[in-house]
């Protein structure tokens, strides 16, 4: 099974643009506004074109779940290998959370190997990756979000409900890595339909030293805010760097 797992691994990260790009994660989720007892599917996105791009295998997902305004875990019911189902029991806030098991990429003179650099022959560079995504539900008649953290190592939270956002309006989020705020962040977002082409995002700014940035809503429909970031790895004859990669999926309804 942990062959099977690396093989899918490889096949993903040592494409053609691997080595320029990293791939992102993002819920695509049909009802952002539901009422309790109804259901809520929610699509599970991979790659570099938002809202749909590859398909991500199911031994390549770690967790995909549900956390309540508490901070219960709740379990989802999974349909396929990308598709799962929520239904809310009350009315309230939920955030779906999604991850991918973390791992190691070198590159070497002789290709990618998944795999710390110690040990490897001729390596030129490696990071250890953290990919994952999240999104909020409101049930009922919810106004106001919790600044919620799930406690992610890097997260972004939304500083209003994304569901009253109109177009033309300024999203603001906070970012942190490590449970603080991460100053001058770099926030990338972008909409549903905006361009086919890879890695193409339709507002890009930064962050403040509080780790606030401002999105600006230029069009309804499902966005994506993306936030890459990297730090020096503790260990410098093991890896280089860990690299850091968070998507938060909103609506802004029609």
């Amino acid at each position: 099974m942990k062959n099977i797992f690396f093989s899918i691994l490889f096949l993903f990260f040592l494409s053609p643009w691997a080595p320029a790009y990293a791939h992102s994660l993002w819920l695509n989720i049909d009802n952002h506004q539901a009422k309790p007892g109804q259901k809520v599917h929610i699509g599970v996105g991979w790659g570099h074109k938002f809202p749909k791009d590859e398909i991500i295998k199911e031994k390549f997902l770690n967790q995909v779940y549900a956390i309540d305004a508490k901070g219960v875990k709740i379990s989802l019911k999974q349909l396929s290998q990308t598709e799962f189902e929520f239904v809310p029991e009350a009315e309230g806030t939920y955030t779906i959370v999604a991850n991918i098991h973390p791992g190691f990429l070198s590159k070497t003179t002789d290709g990618y190997k998944l795999k710390a650099k110690k040990g490897l022959d001729n390596v030129l560079s490696c990071f250890r990756f953290d990919i994952r995504a999240k999104a909020i539900i409101n049930v009922g008649n919810c106004i106001k979000i919790a600044e919620q953290k799930v406690g992610d190592p890097l997260e972004i939270i939304p500083l209003k409900n994304p569901n009253k956002l109109i177009e033309g309006e300024l999203f603001p989020l906070k970012v942190l890595y490590d449970g603080k705020a991460l100053p001058y962040a770099k926030v990338k977002a972008t909409y549903a339909g905006f361009s086919d082409q890879p890695n193409t995002f339709a507002f890009v700014t930064k962050a403040d030293k509080e780790g606030v940035a401002q999105i600006r809503i230029l069009k309804k429909g499902r966005w994506v805010v993306n936030v890459l970031h990297e730090v020096p790895y503790p260990d410098p004859e093991k890896c280089d760097k860990y690299r850091y990669n968070y998507c938060f999926t909103f609506q802004v309804e029609e």
